[in-house]
């Protein structure tokens, strides 16, 4: 599905504490935004809002159409993990497949008790199916084959080492399937290799995508546009183009700045 994540006059912070104001973007299909800022600056948090775990402090953010599937993938893989969740388990979560299987199983449930829920069961079936429900086994063990992930199904994430644990998360990005994905350092962990899978796939995406990474030759090969967090102004600028156009954007912006304000004292 082609599908939109519309930001409109967002604030973002933990009350009483506002990180970032009126910030409007639109996460489009084959849009790759790179979220930047020093740390502390909302970048986690702003992710965490579009994924709809957090409440804006003020404006909206709004998927079209509507039945758009929203993928939120924090960075720390064993943080993530419940206790004594296991590898099978992770990937079924981290890709939305677990969850849209249950609820189709607790419709068809219910549709044996009333014939008229068909409906409902239809439209979980489809999200299934979108998803990629259908084939989701012979995928997995496909993608850990490619990656070299040697793990049992069964295996507790946390007794996963590092590289490990890296190469999992890689694992649950090239096996999801939403329309818009949301990824926070998604880098972390990941050999040279990885990094460059991961980059193969984000350029091969059609869905709109918005990463946060510390990594700049990734940025830089990935991106195609760029929102800035500015905490101490609380604002997000947004800048066409790759990373290094931004870079390049910035340091005028700031030159620029800099003239006026010499200027001003000047006068002054």
């Amino acid at each position: 599905m082609a599908a939109s994540l519309i930001v409109r006059g967002l604030s973002i912070g933990h009350d009483p504490v506002v990180l970032a104001r009126s910030i409007d973007v639109v996460i489009a299909p084959s849009h790759v935004v790179g979220l930047v800022g020093p740390n502390g600056a909302g970048k986690s948090t702003l992710l965490r809002t579009l994924a709809g775990e957090l409440r804006p402090a003020e404006g909206s953010v709004s998927a079209a159409p509507p039945g758009a599937t929203i993928g939120y993938l924090p960075q720390e893989v064993h943080a993530d993990a419940p206790d004594d969740e296991s590898v099978s388990a992770f990937l079924l979560r981290r890709t939305g497949v677990g969850p849209a299987g249950e609820a189709m199983e607790q419709a068809a449930d219910a549709m044996v008790a009333n014939p008229d829920a068909a409906g409902d069961y239809g439209e979980l079936l489809e999200r299934w199916l979108a998803l990629g429900g259908a084939d989701f086994e012979s995928r997995a063990a496909a993608v850990k084959a490619e990656l070299g992930l040697v793990v049992g199904d069964d295996q507790p994430v946390r007794t996963l080492s590092g590289g490990q644990a890296g190469r999992l998360g890689l694992a649950s990005l090239l096996l999801a399937r939403f329309d818009v994905f949301l990824l926070d350092e998604p880098t972390n962990n990941l050999d040279l290799d990885g990094i460059d899978r991961l980059e193969r796939w984000v350029r091969s995406l059609r869905a709109g995508v918005v990463i946060v990474s510390h990594d700049r030759a990734f940025l830089d090969a990935a991106v195609t546009e760029v929102l800035e967090l500015d905490p101490v102004e609380q604002r997000a600028s947004h800048y066409g183009g790759g990373y290094r156009d931004y870079l390049e954007a910035r340091e005028i912006a700031r030159r620029h700045a800099k003239e006026a304000y010499e200027e001003f004292a000047d006068k002054k």
